[in-house]
């Protein structure tokens, strides 16, 4: 019977349509005008008397057989007639898109719900099942090198002449419910798995503009820290985030509040609080020796093609040089983004981090920045220069290093990279690294920070 319903439907939406008030009747200005548009109208509810007739017809030869039509669409299209107006032929077309997709619902059976691999079931899209599971994706991140003096393992950079796999990255990205958003982050590398991120994030249900996130995820410090080895535009990481926020980066447990500012302009300010983790900076001895950091950054439009953002960031927490002796982080960024069309623009980046640390002896200070150029001049084409340096304001084991780089993207979800490093640190001799980069993505993954 649910046939029935919707013939019915299609015809009823179809005569609403013609009986109300249209356009064209508003405009009639004479009485001739008006009989042929009755005239019109008597044609089309003939042509529509003849579909519920044809579509009875047919509802009772399918119930006296016991069976179902095995095409999808169980209904006959009539063509709009050209004088009925624009809102009633809109009526007509989505009266039988509606009977379509509800035909196809009831011809599927509980089977065509499931997909079969072998013994193993999975839920298809039409599915409750489906519904309920997270979005899952897998990158696969790989590295071909050639190094002068192998730099040994150092976070997710390639370590070694030959081949290497940086990280195998697998997400859990789902909303639980209208106010609680769920992302797991797990990584692969080739000696061990790890929790990379795992933290939940209020979507709603808290005043206009405020959020919190809670669980383990990367501190909001700076430009580069926050971000996922297959969102870094150059294949190895920033010296002075290896060397001033750690090896494996800034990556805590804690709990985050941020605030979107009403402004014209985008304006956030994020507070975390930590456990102070991190042996690079923290890790205090004392039982309650967290970590608190916090970020400011804002962004607006230059002109219609050019984009503007800075960034403020702050660390403070205790060492694990002796009962008491804290450790402060201090950055500064930028960001200058010009994109004339889709597939064109250029990028300047820039970051400054300053270390103070107490220690037994004194104070510890180090300091320094990275600046890169990356351009792009087709939809599969870029290539960028950046320069890194370890030494301000002291001039103490200074590090300086130059990287040119060449980027393929044939789709979203492959890329090749090939760079060039020159590595010059003091009392050492200079470093050459040569390096071709492969990356795969498998499933949906989530927009990648501005």
């Amino acid at each position: 019977m649910n046939h029935r319903k919707l013939s019915f439907g299609l015809c009823a939406s179809l005569l609403l349509g013609s009986l109300l008030p249209s356009p064209l009747l508003a405009k009639t200005t004479s009485v001739k005008e008006l009989t042929e548009e009755v005239r019109q109208l008597k044609k089309t509810v003939e042509k529509l008397s003849t579909l519920i007739e044809t579509q009875n017809k047919r509802i009772e030869q399918l119930e006296k057989s016991g069976s179902t039509p095995q095409t999808p669409t169980q209904v006959v299209k009539s063509k709009p007639s050209e004088n009925l107006s624009d809102e009633q032929k809109s009526s007509q077309k989505n009266s039988e898109t509606e009977a379509v997709v509800s035909s196809q619902s009831e011809n599927e059976t509980p089977a065509q719900n499931y997909g079969q691999i072998g013994p193993w079931k999975y839920p298809k899209k039409n599915n409750l099942a489906y519904k309920l599971l997270p979005d899952i994706s897998l990158i696969g991140t790989f590295t071909t090198a050639y190094f002068s003096e192998d730099p040994g393992e150092v976070g997710h950079d390639p370590s070694r002449t030959g081949f290497n796999l940086q990280e195998i990255e697998i997400a859990f990205q789902s909303v639980i419910d209208p106010y609680i958003r769920a992302d797991v982050y797990l990584a692969f590398t080739e000696d061990h798995i790890e929790i990379e991120e795992a933290f939940l994030t209020t979507l709603s249900a808290l005043p206009k503009g405020l959020q919190f996130r809670g669980g383990k995820f990367w501190m909001p410090f700076g430009r580069q820290n926050p971000k996922h080895l297959e969102q870094w535009d150059f294949i190895n990481d920033m010296i002075i985030n290896r060397r001033l926020l750690g090896e494996e980066g800034f990556n805590e447990f804690g709990i985050e509040v941020s605030y979107l500012f009403p402004t014209p302009f985008f304006l956030q300010l994020q507070a975390v609080m930590s456990n102070g983790e991190t042996e690079t900076n923290f890790d205090g001895e004392r039982k309650g020796d967290f970590a608190y950091s916090a970020r400011l950054s804002g962004s607006g439009n230059i002109s219609q093609n050019t984009t503007l953002l800075a960034g403020a960031s702050a660390a403070f927490g205790y060492n694990n040089s002796g009962p008491g002796n804290a450790t402060n982080l201090f950055g500064g960024d930028l960001l200058l983004k010009w994109k004339p069309s889709t597939y064109k623009g250029i990028l300047w980046q820039s970051e400054y981090i300053y270390r103070r640390r107490e220690v037994p002896l004194g104070m510890e200070d180090e300091g320094g920045l990275y600046s890169y150029l990356l351009g792009n001049w087709s939809r599969r084409w870029s290539a960028g220069l950046r320069v890194d340096y370890l030494g301000l304001p002291k001039n103490e084991d200074r590090i300086f290093r130059v990287s040119p780089m060449l980027s393929f993207r044939p789709s979203e979800f492959f890329r090749l990279k090939l760079q060039y490093d020159y590595t010059d640190q003091e009392g050492l001799q200079p470093n050459h690294a040569a390096m071709l980069q492969w990356q795969f993505n498998m499933g949906p993954h989530g927009a990648h920070q501005f």
